[in-house]
């Protein structure tokens, strides 16, 4: 008798260990569900096609972390083409000033285009193949916030993103560690 016991055991708890085992990864609320990349911008995808990433504003070169009225800031974006056309990136419009698309705006099939605020600032000459997006703000912009910024391709369509700014150089989360 004792045999059998022994069995009916080992079977049971086997069971209960692989139920609790299948529970840990069930329902909606999972540690990993909202997990995102470890950069500073925010990201979105402009139709089937185009994948905008990284996007953000560099922090004010000022203590303030502020960029007054009239400054030239960069938009710094990564830009990847997905799809097996060329595309174009025709506009960029925001709300808080008037933005110009300066260089290298073709991005070829299968290709990732990246806009930099340039070596030397964002009024260095622009390097073959280079793109750089400036905003000539009409407001000042403040660390901490976002601003709403439109980007217009040829043929995927158009997105607005709210744009954050980076942290501050010196900030723990640029730290290494």
């Amino acid at each position: 008798m004792r045999v059998p016991l022994t069995i009916a055991a080992r079977i049971v708890v086997c069971c209960a260990a692989a139920l609790a085992l299948v529970g840990c990864s069930a329902g909606q609320i999972t540690q990993t569900d909202s997990q995102v990349a470890a950069v500073d911008g925010t990201y979105g995808d402009v139709g089937n096609s185009i994948a905008l990433r990284d996007v953000l504003l560099p922090y004010p070169p000022n203590p303030t972390g502020t960029y007054p009225a009239g400054s030239s800031v960069p938009v710094v974006l990564t830009i990847i083409n997905q799809s097996d056309q060329p595309d174009e990136l025709v506009a960029v419009t925001s709300s808080s000033g008037q933005a110009l698309v300066l260089g290298a705006a073709q991005i070829a099939p299968g290709t990732t285009v990246i806009s930099t605020a340039g070596s030397a600032g964002p009024t260095s000459p622009l390097v073959v193949g280079e793109l750089r997006i400036l905003l000539r703000t009409t407001a000042p912009l403040h660390a901490g916030l976002t601003t709403p910024i439109t980007f217009q391709f040829r043929h995927a369509g158009t997105l607005t993103l709210p744009v954050p700014m980076a942290t501050p150089p010196n900030s723990p989360s640029n730290s290494a560690g």
